[in-house]
């Protein structure tokens, strides 16, 4: 996991109390990171031009092309006049080493934009959009230094942003750059040291991006076994009945002993699962709601869904029904998987709050943390572009999901693999984290046209991670 920060601004005031380096020996650093990536994109017939702003990130973009100049072909765009002390400074530099300087904006192999980053806290001028607008039309490759042009510091976007290809982003990540509102703006994310290993730049945070190396395999270890040392998942069966099975499927092939479909026995039933028309005894497990159209049996549900211990993964239409209520009130473990409309649906029935789906996406990280504070024993599972795991007012974030996963069916095989993961063992927050990275990571092993993936892709995909 890396730590992810709201605002970086007090880990450079850090830098400069505790390590005696000054702002100018990190904007150094910055230049010389955002020359490096440049530099990986030139050759000695292309050209880059660097598109400066009035404050520090503008300086940033002036330090790395007067590193650039003499080997390479670079020239720097001012559209405004510079405020920053230390920009006026570093373009003094630039001129005296014979930086070209040039008064608009003109074609080139690579932009750079180094406008704004991440300290924004306005709305662009119309003459700035327009620039934006005019940047994201050319046809050359696209760096931003620190963040991508109007994302602004609350999370909000102009109704611009400038289309990166690859984003270097200083000191430490940071939360604006992994909101699905720019997953498509900031291209492949680069964190460039300011002068002092990574680890000692950043200080703890409650907020994790997510890596590959955090998934933790339902892998056998013990010799001496049987199908009920992992475990018995009891999947609850609407009208829509493959919504369940497709659970039950996700369930199997993550590694559960034993899968039990309840309600009536379908018609076709892979051999693989069981069904009962009462909760197996040996279950360890309840996974509800996907599939389960209104009308139901209200009370017959409660009673299942309440009248034990057993841990609780609750999807799709339970999330929009009233008895989410009584279920997050019974203080029983349980892993919430709603995507956004849904989410919004459990606010307003928990929380008294009518937040609309475009709030949530505005800032999806502030609503799940307030919410995983609210209630400590509940896991929730924000579906979307990036994943969210949040837990106790922790956000652990997985960016690793694609396009490819956007059907009917895929969340009902999340479910069910986070269900098999209880059922083994795994804590809720545990279980919740390595489905989440297992079902996301099966998608990018895809290799045939992006449209064309299954939710019974998925499940045969887990053989091969």
């Amino acid at each position: 996991m890396q730590y992810v920060y709201e605002e970086t601004q007090t880990l450079d005031e850090r830098c400069y109390t505790t390590f005696g380096l000054t702002p100018e020996i990190l904007m150094e650093h910055a230049g010389f990171a955002l020359a490096r990536a440049v530099k990986k994109k030139l050759t000695c017939k292309k050209s880059a031009l660097f598109v400066c702003g009035m404050g520090n990130n503008g300086a940033d973009g002036i330090v790395a092309a007067r590193l650039l100049h003499g080997a390479y072909n670079v020239s720097v765009y001012l559209p405004f006049e510079l405020k920053s002390e230390l920009a006026k400074l570093q373009l003094e530099r630039a001129q005296k080493v014979g930086v070209p300087m040039v008064n608009e904006l003109i074609d080139a192999d690579i932009y750079v934009d180094a406008l704004f980053g991440a300290g924004l806290n306005r709305a662009l001028d119309s003459f700035t959009c327009k620039l934006l607008e005019t940047l994201n039309a050319k046809q050359g490759y696209k760096i931003a230094c620190d963040i991508p042009s109007g994302i602004l510091s609350d999370l909000t976007l102009n109704s611009v942003i400038f289309q990166a290809n690859e984003t270097v982003t200083m000191g430490a990540l940071k939360l604006a750059l992994l909101n699905d509102t720019v997953k498509d703006a900031i291209g492949t994310i680069k964190v460039a040291n300011l002068g002092i290993a990574r680890n000692q730049y950043e200080t703890p945070s409650t907020n994790f991006l997510l890596r590959k190396s955090d998934l933790k395999l339902p892998i056998r270890i013990k010799k001496n076994t049987n199908k009920g040392t992992f475990g018995h998942v009891a999947i609850v069966q609407g009208s829509k009945e493959g919504a369940a099975r497709l659970a039950g499927m996700g369930a199997f092939h993550f590694g559960a002993g034993l899968v039990t479909l309840l309600g009536e026995k379908p018609k076709k039933l892979p051999i693989y699962l069981m069904s009962s028309e009462k909760l197996p005894k040996n279950a360890n497990v309840i996974v509800a709601g996907m599939g389960l159209e209104m009308p139901f049996d209200e009370t017959a549900l409660k009673t299942l869904l309440l009248s034990n211990t057993l841990p609780l993964v609750i999807d799709a239409s339970l999330s929009r029904h009233p008895l989410i209520t009584e279920i997050i009130a019974s203080q029983k473990p349980v892993v919430l998987t709603p995507h956004p409309k849904e989410f919004s649906a459990i606010l307003e029935l928990t929380c008294k709050e009518k937040i609309s789906v475009e709030m949530i996406q505005q800032n999806r990280f502030k609503h799940a943390k307030r919410f995983s504070l609210a209630f400590p024993h509940v896991v929730l599972v924000l579906k979307g572009a990036n994943t969210i795991i949040a837990h106790k007012g922790e956000l652990f974030i997985n960016t690793y999901g694609t396009p490819s996963l956007a059907k009917g069916g895929s969340g009902d095989v999340l479910a069910g693999m986070i269900g098999a993961l209880l059922a083994q063992g795994y804590t809720p927050k545990d279980a919740a984290i390595s489905a989440s990275l297992a079902h996301a990571l099966v998608s990018r092993t895809f290799t045939c046209n992006n449209f064309a993936l299954t939710p019974m892709d998925i499940c045969k995909g887990l053989k091969w991670l």
